[in-house]
């Protein structure tokens, strides 16, 4: 039944209340009496992801998460807040703006939205839709465990069924269905299609039972399909063309270049593929078993010092002349070639699937940045020539994509934006002449980095570029270009908005596509400004930027319904849960308030502080309040660290005592603490001392406040936090306790460990990243040793808590453990927690909820000097 304007019971209570107008708290304009959170409340909170909206944009969907509790599908309307929910439902599809359907507890559920009906397909293994015949297809198991194909109408009414079914594809235009049937040991693939029920057209016959793993033509024109049979049979590849009916299969002792010990494959990230053309179908062969086991014997490492890449590292690559290969046949010439190798093992795919991007990132291996630099060369895959056309290019997939039309590769070299034109065969600069950086701070622990590109045009006239603040238009042939917004003059950064369902940058293979971003009509864009606001601007060729919704407040989520006239997203501030605001006809709307029971508690509240460093660089820092906060009052303060952290001044963060590194802002504030998150600004070979410059400098700023008791502030950090928070307390007494995590407090030791992760050496993180050093150890030993915080643990006057989880794959726990010693033996106050079976963030619930519960009791005995916690009074 629908739920409309009254609570909801499910072991919680949830309110519904019909859309309000878009005021601050509190909601209801009630006051109550509210009280202290406590521990045992945490369970209330959920956590919501907003999923799709209707058609016409008068439904949304959206789901609530709890930690301890039964997760709940929500489908609400917007017009007349009327409310529908679906336990553990997720996959959720609107149907022409008249019906929901969702899997929910092994059924399949759709929804009637006009008069609440729902129709139930029980044990639903899988389904999809087919908006172009109106057609539910649903994969049922039977009582017998016979699985079960229903076609149903968008109303619920079954239209055909089909038994046995083991597999099915729908096409891309939804007009056709590719399945399979198997019985008596036999198995046929057929291929039906949706508007015309009766024309079922038998593809292949094969002795056996087999899967198969399928790629259809874009127009619905043709499909590729290997077959997957058992393990005593090879795999076969088929093409087949819909307009003759004719298929067509791949033997691979017709060609003399197929290699030897080698057969097909269906490899899940080198996916079956084909091209836009039906011409070309890429397709995945590998090393024959045998051989494949063969090379993997080995009765010892051995480690060569000219070696690409270290034996760690290449164990976790694999060997690329015994991993899985990407192939192309050509089924209308009866034409193949391999495209990948030992020696050109990466590809990306063009635009238009006519060209292959083939590199090796061994190439000019060793090195010491995480990915290294590598020839690009590119193959036409008419007639299978290559030829180099870039030369020691930076490895990220993200500085070199290929154009949606298949004309360009826009690559990031010398600071600029770069194309190469295909046909051509020519280079242009496109940035460089506007006299603007496209590189900026980007990535987290990252100097700089480019800021990245928006996509093209249609027919690849023009790409979109951004900066650090905007984004650029350029013409494909260099003439014209145009800054499309004004950020700069406001440090607001623009980014054009993608919602969940279309993302503007895709993987395909071991590289990145763009996609076409249409100027004809409204280009909604994400903005956000150093002073915390955030929203949604439009974008017109006649308008430029135009303000939609931009407030003092974090937004996320953004959908848009099928025209893009209406969209939806999350909005939330420190003090205010997530909700759900669509905006339309240039108005902002509640359409949902999660988590609306907060209103009953005392919550702190959040401010962004500016202070600047020694060397008088402006930054900020993210002051939480402790919640009832009272100003007559000083209260002890809390500094976690990291790098950048002002951009979380509006987070919400629910209370929990399950935290994967036991920070929670939420619980500290609820409990009398000032948090403080200040930005840092790492200098080059000096990060420690950096960070002592600036966490000191956001400190002092707060104290000058007169709002905290100066001795009574606590430091925490984990990861390169940790490494942090393990350098400032050697350098400093201004703190009565610290905590450090995964922390890394060695930096001489550490350069020459490697990431159990990764593979790699720990040196890439010196170059120019994180620590920024440049330099090798013994290049710069003095360097090394100044930042280096098991140097100076004699001169600790705080007492440390130490914790990492054992078998941490990102931080050696062995840095900690060294730390530890170091202060054991200087006679300092240090306990030292090491969480069995974890890795660099806690996943076992209880170590989760004990690493949250001992960090508070940490800070309570030093700053709270509440002394009863007896594995402290006892451990120092």
């Amino acid at each position: 039944m629908p739920i409309s304007n009254h609570f909801i019971s499910r072991g919680r209570f949830l309110l519904s209340f019909f859309i309000l107008p878009l005021v601050g708290c509190p909601l209801w304009g009630q006051q109550w009496q509210k009280k202290q959170l406590k521990s045992e409340d945490y369970h209330l909170w959920s956590t919501m992801d907003l999923q799709k909206s209707s058609e016409d944009g008068n439904w949304i969907s959206y789901s609530l998460n709890y930690e301890q509790d039964i997760d709940t599908l929500f489908i609400r309307s917007v017009l007349n807040s009327k409310t529908y929910s679906f336990t553990k439902g997720y996959k959720t599809t609107f149907l022409n703006n008249k019906y929901f359907v969702c899997a929910s507890e092994g059924s399949l559920k759709l929804l009637n939205l006009r008069n609440g009906n729902i129709n139930i397909t029980k044990d639903a293994v899988e389904y999809v839709v087919s908006r172009t015949c109106n057609r539910l297809i649903i994969l049922q198991k039977s009582a017998e465990g016979k699985n079960i194909l229903l076609i149903k109408s968008f109303s619920g009414q079954v239209i055909s069924q089909i038994e046995n079914i083991t597999q099915f594809a729908l096409s891309p235009k939804g007009q056709y269905l590719l399945y399979c049937v198997s019985f008596q040991k036999h198995s046929y693939l057929k291929l039906l299609n949706l508007k015309k029920l009766t024309l079922d057209h038998v593809i292949l016959e094969i002795d056996q039972s087999i899967s198969f793993q399928s790629s259809w033509q874009k127009d619905d024109n043709a499909f590729t399909f290997i077959t997957v049979p058992d393990d005593r049979s090879p795999h076969v590849l088929y093409y087949y063309n819909l307009h003759n009916r004719a298929l067509k299969k791949f033997n691979p002792s017709a060609f003399s270049s197929f290699p030897e010990h080698t057969s097909l494959t269906a490899d899940n990230f080198r996916k079956i593929l084909i091209s836009r053309d039906s011409k070309r179908i890429f397709f995945a062969i590998k090393k024959d078993k045998v051989v494949i086991e063969n090379h993997k014997k080995k009765n010892v490492e051995i480690w060569n010092a000219n070696d690409k890449w270290i034996n760690p590292q290449q164990n976790k690559e694999g060997s690329f002349a015994y991993m899985t290969q990407l192939a192309v046949w050509l089924p209308l010439e009866n034409r193949f070639s391999q495209l990948t190798s030992k020696e050109l093992p990466q590809i990306m795919i063009s635009g238009k699937q006519d060209y292959a991007l083939l590199s090796n990132p061994e190439q000019y291996e060793p090195q010491f940045d995480y990915n290294g630099p590598r020839d690009y060369f590119i193959m036409d895959l008419n007639n299978f020539e290559k030829k180099l056309f870039l030369k020691k290019q930076e490895g990220e997939n993200a500085v070199v994509i290929p154009s949606p039309a298949g004309k360009y590769i826009s690559y990031f070299k010398n600071d600029n934006w770069w194309i190469y034109d295909i046909s051509k065969q020519t280079h242009l600069n496109l940035t460089q002449k506007t006299g603007v950086k496209f590189k900026a701070k980007e990535i987290i622990l990252a100097p700089e980095s480019p800021c990245g590109i928006a996509g093209w045009t249609a027919d690849d006239k023009e790409i979109i570029i951004y900066d650090q603040y905007d984004l650029w238009f350029f013409d494909s042939s260099g003439k014209n270009y145009k800054r499309l917004t004004h950020g700069r003059e406001s440090s607001t950064v623009f980014r054009v908005a993608s919602s969940s369902s279309k993302y503007l940058i895709n993987n395909l293979y071991d590289g990145l596509n763009s996609s076409v971003i249409s100027i004809s009509k409204d280009i909604y864009l994400t903005a956000a400004g150093q002073d915390g606001k955030t929203g949604f601007y439009s974008w017109t060729t006649q308008k430029s930027e135009e303000k939609l919704f931009y407030n003092d407040s974090y937004t996320d989520q953004f959908r848009t319904n099928d025209d893009g006239k209406i969209f939806f997203f999350s909005e939330e501030k420190f003090n205010l849960p997530p909700r759900v605001i669509t905006f339309r006809n240039k108005k902002a709307q509640i359409v949902f308030q999660s988590n609306p029971h907060f209103e009953k508690y005392h919550w702190g509240r959040s401010e962004l502080i500016e202070f600047y460093n020694s060397k008088k660089e402006r930054l900020q820092s993210v002051l939480l309040f402790p919640a009832n906060y009272d100003a007559t009052r000083k209260y002890p303060m809390i500094v976690y660290i990291y790098e950048k952290q002002s951009h979380l001044v509006h987070r919400y963060k629910n209370p929990s005592e399950f935290n994967l590194n036991g920070f929670n802002p939420s619980v500290l504030t609820s409990k009398g603490y000032f948090v403080l998150l200040p930005d840092i600004k790492l200098e080059k070979m000096r990060p420690g001392i950096s960070a002592l410059d600036c966490v000191t400098a956001a400190v002092k700023k707060v104290e000058s406040m007169n709002i905290v008791k100066q001795d009574k502030i606590g430091l925490a950090g984990h990861s390169f936090g940790g490494y942090e928070a393990s350098f400032i307390v050697t350098q400093t007494p201004m703190f009565a306790a610290v905590v450090a995590s995964g922390a890394i407090t060695d930096l001489n030791s550490f350069y020459y460990t490697v990431g159990q992760q990764s593979g790699k050496p720990n040196m890439w993180r010196f170059k120019t990243y994180q620590w920024n050093m440049d330099k090798a150890p013994y290049e710069i030993p003095t360097q090394y040793d100044q930042n280096s915080p098991i140097r100076f643990a004699d001169k600790v006057q705080t007492p440390v808590l130490l914790w990492t989880g054992k078998d941490d794959q990102i931080v050696d726990p062995k840095q900690s453990i060294e730390f530890y010693l170091a202060l054991r033996r200087a006679s300092k106050k240090s306990i030292m927690l090491l969480y069995p079976k974890e890795n660099h963030l806690l996943s076992i619930p209880e170590n989760q909820k004990d690493i949250t519960l001992k960090m508070m009791q940490w800070f309570d005995y030093f700053l709270k000097d509440d002394i009863s916690t007896n594995w402290i009074k006892e451990g120092i």
